[in-house]
């Protein structure tokens, strides 16, 4: 495989990859489905029907912003179409993510404040949703995950209290949605979060005093393999395979949904994108093996039939835009041995 053809292969998935995680994230940032969430994934919104969490929970608040991760990195004002406000029904700072190669920059995918209604002094928490690709990664997803809620109570020193109004701190929540998990992970939903245990002696705290940050991973997997709505919601809403009809459908009639056309647009955009990257994915596995496979019979010929690297190309009527790669593999080859 050439080259040239090898990188532009690469820049059309990458391409289409973060198209693909911008469709996510508008998705999920839809009021309804945050609403949705927060019922079936933060113990204080259970009591409340998804209506009521959307009317009077979910804060149309410029605290929702671009949030950079790292206290001494700037917020954003405006990344990806969405400044810091309510946008079309969705939680503005929802496509916000790594701004630097060298992940210098790190920003919250959606983040938001929501209000726990009936008290009398209001509890606001805050919501931190990160979606995943996979779960795969060089370092233990949920220490990132504990990150960044720790972040989220740091962050709010001179921000929700000044000096030492600690009394003040907010809870945090972050949430994780992890798509193509290996079957282990499918359809599950894992909490941690801050308990009290008693090691000597019997000392009582009042549990809204520690239990500050709870970090929530979810893996998702096939909707027909289980009967957790949320699971079930978010496998549907997030799959590629599904198509946007199909979605229309399970939403509306399941979670009382309306698809909207921005909703629709988006399901459309992401079935297309899921396909066009398990076709260059499929493509470059082809090309891969091919590759390979006209490697080993050119060494073989070199080998046996003591030919140069030319000769054997000849012989095997190699096409002139594959042999540059291949004598890059050749030398690699030659210099091992």
């Amino acid at each position: 495989m050439a080259i040239q053809s090898m990188i532009a292969q690469t820049i059309d998935t990458t391409w289409q990859e973060a198209q693909y995680d911008a469709c996510v994230k508008r998705l999920l940032s839809e009021k309804i489905i945050l609403a949705w969430i927060l019922k079936e994934c933060v113990d204080e919104f259970k009591p409340y029907s998804v209506k009521q969490i959307i009317k009077d929970c979910i804060v149309d608040d410029p605290n929702i912003s671009v949030a950079a991760v790292d206290q001494d990195e700037p917020d954003g004002t405006e990344i990806g179409g969405y400044a810091d406000e309510t946008v079309d029904g969705k939680i503005a700072g929802a496509n916000t993510e790594d701004n630097s190669v060298r992940e210098g920059r790190v920003y919250y995918d959606i983040r938001f404040v929501a209000v726990v209604p009936g008290t009398k002094d209001p509890v606001q928490l805050i919501i931190n949703i990160e979606a995943q690709k996979s779960d795969k990664t060089s370092y233990p997803l949920i220490k990132r995950a504990i990150y960044y809620g720790s972040r989220m109570i740091s962050a709010q020193k001179n921000t929700v209290f000044m000096n030492s109004h600690y009394e003040k701190i907010r809870k945090v929540y972050s949430i994780w949605i992890q798509m193509n998990v290996g079957k282990e992970k499918a359809n599950t939903m894992t909490r941690y979060r801050i308990t009290e245990e008693q090691i000597v002696g019997y000392v009582k705290e009042r549990e809204s005093n520690y239990d500050l940050m709870t970090v929530l991973m979810i893996g998702l997997g096939s909707a027909e393999t289980t009967d957790r709505p949320i699971l079930r919601l978010l496998d549907v809403l997030l799959s590629p395979e599904t198509k946007p009809d199909a979605k229309k459908a399970i939403l509306e009639k399941d979670f009382d949904i309306p698809m909207t056309s921005a909703m629709s647009e988006e399901a459309n955009i992401m079935c297309n994108l899921g396909e066009g990257i398990r076709e260059q994915a499929y493509e470059q596995a082809t090309q891969k093996t091919r590759l390979e496979t006209r490697l080993h019979d050119v060494l073989n010929l070199m080998k046996s039939l003591k030919l140069s690297a030319e000769e054997a190309f000849n012989a095997l009527a190699i096409p002139d835009e594959e042999r540059h790669s291949l004598l890059e593999r050749i030398d690699e080859e030659l210099a091992v041995k």
